[in-house]
């Protein structure tokens, strides 16, 4: 999983983000990561809820074209899959938050590592 979030971060790197007026290196990581951790959320939202991975993987081809960035979700959403489903809702929020943390801090790390050289 590790060199598809490199590769999906360095393509939206290379979208823009780091290209804005005076955006530092840490403000493209959180605004990558951030996306990350907010589509994490979102479908581990939906693995508590029920949802089916293959209606979660659906929607991602529906609404991205092909290339790195759908890979990247879809790699996050069978991470989200591989975690279980809780039955209680306090369970199941906790799994949601801590889940979206760990796709940002797994984002961050990488992202750090490979841009390290631009400072």
């Amino acid at each position: 999983m590790k060199r598809l979030l490199v590769a999906g971060i360095l393509l939206a790197a290379s979208c823009g983000v780091l290209a804005k007026d005076k955006m530092t290196k840490d403000d493209a990581i959180e605004e990558i990561c951030g996306g990350t951790a907010g589509y994490a959320e979102a479908v581990m939202r939906s693995r508590q809820n029920g949802v089916k991975l293959t209606d979660s993987i659906n929607n991602i081809n529906k609404n991205l074209k092909s290339g790195a960035i759908r890979d990247y979700y879809k790699a996050i959403a069978h991470e989200a899959y591989r975690e279980p489903k809780w039955s209680t809702r306090e369970n199941q929020e906790n799994a949601v938050v801590e889940f979206s943390n760990k796709m940002y801090l797994a984002c961050a790390t990488a992202f750090q590592e490979e841009l390290k050289n631009l400072d």
